[in-house]
């Protein structure tokens, strides 16, 4: 394995920025296309930029892929 883990990423609302919720362990082809989302709380998750420090309520449908 390569020394860059794929990810599943955030954007903060605010600054725009992108910043990691989490890491996938496997980042070959099909893990891609069949790695499941992490689970969010049915209201979303509250999350805190590191870049802007701004605090938002993020869900699910917002993580983003990033190899």
């Amino acid at each position: 394995m390569g020394p860059y883990m794929a990810s599943w990423m955030l954007q903060c609302i605010n600054c725009k920025s992108h910043f990691k919720h989490s890491d996938i362990e496997d980042s070959g082809l099909l893990n891609f296309l069949f790695t499941p989302k992490p689970p969010f709380p049915p209201d979303g998750s509250e999350l805190e930029c590191p870049n802007c420090g701004h605090k938002a309520t993020y869900q699910r449908t917002d993580l983003v892929y990033r190899a």
